[in-house]
């Protein structure tokens, strides 16, 4: 037994279906409380959602979309924060009912809202008044008046006149412009949408049923009689109209002749009718058609924007009008301040994990997150009292300051003397250049080797030139600022490693990927990670060192009327660093795409097992003339050629062999 209303009311599974639309008493009454006009017919809200398509799916999608997010309970502490709050209102809206999940409850409430313009919780209290279940009444059954006192009632017309308080009763209801108490259905707008997609669905159901009527003219020849005619037409609706008799012969006799006859171009026009009723459903509910599967218009660079739109824009205010109306209504009967209710859309708007790992990371290092508040979001166990640590960077300082040197312990615990100079040591700002941003500018090029290989030499001139013209920036100041050591070849290293990387990473994966697949097989990119670690390790030290060389060759040669600063930039703008990208770009092209397709060679002999060869050829228009010599000579892909590299660009034939080289390899199936 429970207590509304200062009545005790029975809680058996009969008396508890409030959200039926139609009464389960014995004697109850059904009041739908509004029909839309359709062809020959007026049809209730709940049947439009049952028969009309395109309505059904966008009140599922958005049923499913608010019910998926977790409804949390939360409670604002005294630092502005909050918190989860587990109590009876958190078990409450978790299970509202033995019968009724969370879940469901949303779901139904979600639904109904979008069907009728309204939703209804009804709230059942214990003897000592407390909200114990919540169960959900459907709108068409309750009346919504004022009592003889003035207070707002809600009336269940079912058994009996039950009415309840106002205070019993959650409402959710759409804004209408006639009636504060009552909500308006989005249906409403859709009338027109609703009538012309009813009829379309019946003139094809009619078409179907009738086929041989609308497009069939059969002439004689004589005046027959009104028998003849209706035999004659008998005969033909018989055996061939309707689907199932399409496609047999007609057979005419006493010079009768047949006319098809076409549609015309209104008749036409029925697709992009029923086109335009399911985007005008979509427009009704302010959910983008791409949401619901509607791609006519989408694309493959504003998909994922959409998608993101329907949380953003169409759930987001949705959610906020939920939770304002359970604050208000519900919230009160449980707590006195300071508790709200929260729909976690986290997992919905978060981005990819490569965003989020990029995010996320940038948050700790700012000191804005630890890395305890971060482990969760990927779904990793606590680290231990260690991640509860903010970190922040402890280069960073405020504008027009000086960065303080720092200062070193000596062996007996006390502060050594600072040195009079240091050695300026550069900052080498994180690189932009990725390899899903390569990757992205590659695939809009034309699907042919030449043209990869150029659009992927630019990348590295690009890349690279950003680079070297950073490392000249920070030579030169270090020269201006008379530091002892104007360029140090290991400060370079790591960030020039990552780099060559990148590029490299990227060039394997779109050269041998498209080798292999002119093959007919498959490359595997894990399988030069190693080799390329290795190489572009080796040659960022390489390319530093002769960097480091030249510099201090150049600071030899100085003149005495010159300065340290205008030697460096000499050598960087018009020695022999000027021309550094190009030179390491066509190098480095010539390496990695020799040892890709190479691979991707050998990758698809072992996957098809066919013999592969490999051709060398002199593609550049001024080629070595060892090289030229060379131009068609084909070996087994395991073979050396007649140099003894392995492929052009090959660091085993030696820095006379590979710099500024620009041949190519091709791979055939013998």
């Amino acid at each position: 037994m429970l207590l509304s209303n200062g009545s005790m009311v029975g809680v058996t599974p009969q008396s508890v279906d409030y959200a039926d639309s139609t009464s389960t008493y014995a004697h109850g009454v059904y009041g739908g409380n509004s029909h839309v006009p359709l062809v020959g017919s007026w049809s209730a809200y709940g049947e439009i959602y049952t028969r009309q398509l395109w309505v059904g799916v966008v009140v599922r999608k958005l049923a499913m979309a608010t019910a998926r997010n977790r409804f949390e309970i939360k409670k604002r502490d005294g630092s502005g924060g909050e918190k989860d709050e587990s109590g009876n209102l958190a078990e409450l809206m978790a299970r509202p009912n033995d019968r009724l999940s969370g879940f469901e409850l949303w779901q139904w409430t979600s639904s109904t809202y979008d069907i009728y313009g309204e939703a209804f919780w009804l709230k059942l209290r214990d003897l000592d008044g407390r909200v114990r279940e919540l169960h959900p009444i459907h709108p068409t059954n309750v009346v919504v008046k004022r009592n003889d006192d003035g207070d707002v009632v809600f009336s269940y017309r079912g058994r009996a006149d039950i009415e309840w308080p106002e205070d019993d009763v959650v409402v959710f209801k759409n804004y209408n412009p006639e009636n504060l108490r009552r909500g308006l259905s989005n249906l409403e707008g859709l009338r027109m949408t609703l009538l012309n997609e009813d009829a379309s669905r019946r003139a094809t159901a009619s078409w179907w049923n009738r086929g041989a009527r609308p497009s069939l003219v059969v002439k004689h020849p004589k005046t027959l009689s009104d028998a003849a005619i209706n035999r004659l037409s008998s005969q033909i609706d018989a055996q061939y109209s309707g689907s199932d008799n399409a496609g047999r012969p007609l057979v005419l006799e006493e010079a009768m002749e047949a006319t098809v006859v076409q549609l015309s171009a209104e008749e036409m026009q029925y697709i992009e009718s029923r086109k335009l009723n399911r985007e005008e459903v979509c427009g009704a509910y302010d959910v983008p058609p791409p949401v619901v599967h509607i791609l006519d218009q989408a694309t493959f660079s504003n998909i994922t924007e959409q998608l993101r739109s329907m949380y953003r824009d169409t759930m987001a205010p949705r959610f906020e009008m939920f939770e304002s109306v359970v604050d208000h209504q519900l919230v009160p009967d449980f707590y006195k301040a300071d508790v709200f209710t929260k729909f976690n859309m986290d997992d919905v708007l978060r981005g990819d994990f490569e965003t989020r790992a990029t995010a996320v990371a940038a948050l700790i290092e700012r000191g804005v997150m630890r890395p305890s508040e971060a482990r969760p979001l990927f779904n990793l166990p606590p680290a231990g009292p260690e991640s509860e640590v903010l970190y922040a960077n402890a280069a960073l300082l405020p504008l027009g300051s000086t960065a303080p040197r720092p200062q070193q312990v000596a062996t007996d615990g006390t502060l050594m003397a600072q040195p009079v100079e240091e050695r300026s040591v550069p900052t080498v700002r994180r690189r932009s250049t990725t390899f899903r941003s390569i990757m992205g500018r590659i695939s809009r090029v034309k699907a042919n080797a030449e043209d990869t290989r150029d659009a992927l030499t630019e990348e590295h001139r690009k890349a690279l030139g950003e680079f070297f013209t950073e490392q000249r920036d920070a030579v030169i100041a270090a020269a201006a600022s008379k530091a002892s050591g104007v360029f140090n070849a290991t400060d370079w290293d790591e960030p020039l490693t990552e780099l060559l990387t990148t590029l490299s990473t990227a060039t394997a994966s779109a050269v041998g990927a498209k080798a292999a697949s002119d093959l007919g097989g498959t490359y595997d990119p894990a399988t030069v990670e190693a080799w390329i670690a290795t190489d572009a390790k080796d040659s960022a030290r390489k390319i530093n060192r002769t960097t480091s060389d030249r510099i201090d060759a150049a600071i030899a040669d100085m003149e005495d009327e010159d300065s340290l600063e205008d030697a460096v930039g000499r050598l960087f703008d018009e020695g022999t660093l000027a021309n550094r990208a190009d030179e390491v770009a066509v190098s480095r092209m010539a390496t990695v795409v020799g040892f890709a397709t190479l691979v991707a060679g050998q990758q698809v002999a072992v996957e098809r097992e066919v013999r592969v060869v490999k051709t060398w050829n002199a593609s550049s228009s001024n080629p070595r003339s060892s090289h030229a010599q060379m131009d068609g000579e084909t070996v087994g892909i395991d073979e050396l050629f007649s140099n003894g590299m392995n492929a052009p660009g090959d660091p085993a034939g030696g820095a006379d062999e590979v710099a500024g080289c620009m041949c190519g390899l091709t791979i055939t199936v013998e």
